[in-house]
Order: C-alpha cells, then sequence, then structure tokens
C-alpha cells in the first residue's frame, strides 16, 4: 500500500511505520492517505523472480514479489557434495547429483527400512531417493552426551517435508526417532529444537553404528 502526506510525497506502508508515520521528505504526518494512483502505476508494471537464472519464467507485479518467491519452486540449492559449488533449483541439482556424484551418496526406496554404517565423526551421508531423485541429508553433530542425529531434505522452501523414521541398536538397546524432515537449500543445516535422536556415545562401540531408515512417501 502507498501512502501520501499532506505535501504529496510518498512512502510505502511498511515505511511508514518504520519512519514512526512521519514524511522522510518533510516530517509531515504519514500512513492515513492512500495514493490510489501510484498503486495502480506499481500494479501495472511487471517484474520477473530473483530466480530466472534458474528456470523461474513467472512474471508479477512488485506487490507480489515476497509472496512470490517465498513459494517459487526455482529457490537455488547448494550441492551437498564437498568440494562442489554447483547452484541449481532442486530439480536440476537432482540431476546434477545422479550423474556427477551417484558413488557419494546412499541410493534408496520410500517406504522401505535401509541399512547405513555411520561413523560418530561423520557429519553428513547424502541419501538419494532411487526414483524421483530427491536429495536428503543425514545431519551428525557430536556433543558432550552423544550425536545428535537429524534428517533434512534439499528443496524450495515452499516443498512438503517427509516423516521417517531411524532405529538404532546396540547391545540388546534400542533408540528409535519418528520425526519429520526440515526442508533446506544446501548441506548446512541448523540442528532443529525437537525432532532429533541422541545417541549415547557407548552406542557406538569401536567408533561407527549401524542405523535403520525408513523415510515415507
Amino acid at each position: 500500500m502507498i501512502i501520501q502526506c499532506e505535501n504529496g510525497h510518498i512512502a510505502c506502508s511498511n515505511c511508514c511505520a518504520r519512519l514512526g508515520n512521519k514524511c522522510a521528505m518533510c516530517s509531515m504526518p504519514i500512513g492515513y492517505n492512500r495514493c490510489r494512483a501510484i498503486e495502480k502505476v506499481l500494479e501495472s508494471i511487471k517484474i520477473s523472480c530473483l530466480n530466472a537464472k534458474y528456470g523461474c519464467k513467472h512474471m508479477f507485479c512488485y506487490s507480489k514479489k515476497n509472496e512470490h518467491e517465498k513459494e517459487c519452486k526455482f529457490l537455488p540449492c547448494l550441492c551437498p557434495h564437498s568440494g562442489c559449488d554447483f547452484l541449481a533449483s532442486s530439480e536440476e541439482l537432482s540431476l546434477h547429483f545422479r550423474h556427477r556424484h551417484i558413488h557419494s551418496g546412499i541410493q534408496f526406496a520410500y517406504d522401505k527400512f535401509f541399512t547405513i554404517f555411520l561413523n560418530s565423526d561423520h557429519k553428513t551421508i547424502v541419501l538419494q531417493e532411487k526414483n524421483d531423485a530427491n536429495l536428503f541429508l543425514i545431519h551428525n553433530n557430536h556433543e558432550l552426551l552423544g550425536n545428535l542425529i537429524h534428517i533434512t531434505c534439499i528443496g524450495p522452501k515452499s516443498k512438503r517435508g517427509f516423516h521417517y523414521d531411524i532405529l538404532a541398536r546396540s547391545q540388546g538397546s534400542s533408540l528409535i526417532l519418528q520425526s519429520y524432515t526440515k526442508i533446506v537449500q544446501g548441506h548446512s543445516a541448523d540442528a532443529p529444537s525437537t525432532g532429533m535422536l541422541l545417541i549415547p556415545s557407548d552406542f557406538f562401540g569401536s567408533g561407527q553404528i549401524k542405523l535403520d531408515i525408513r523415510v515415507k512417501s
């Protein structure tokens, strides 16, 4: 929304709030009278998405910019392979990883348990689903009490997450986590406040643990 002061100077509604409803040009009160003529001009101007170079072809008026870019499926994502700086939409990234780094990730199928062996000092392991090629990351953060494990999915912010199960066993004891993947745009991710599996250090034995994992479609 565009607002004008009594002298005709204009500002958007967000700026009015930051300015304390005083015009930046003349200090007159501002924030009560809409300037519909300028609003119509802005609505008629079409702009392209910031992610146009990654494949987005959408054109929209400026007022829709933030709304679109929050949902844009072409938001660039960084390749999770160590040392690779490939940046592209999640769809292009999945194809890139399948062709360039196929042997550095673990292939799996939705809704079926599969087994991995995780070293206590492994930071991340890349997973790629066999059919839709979606990329997932197992994150392993070492803490005083043990290792915190969680899974994320690489994709745009609008992408839906996936339910998953992690099962860890050691000397007759079992630990189970049922959680939901956070969506990230690269290999780094902040540890979530919930939805992590704490594996005590003694579960790792010789420095490695067997995990059974299932990602649900």
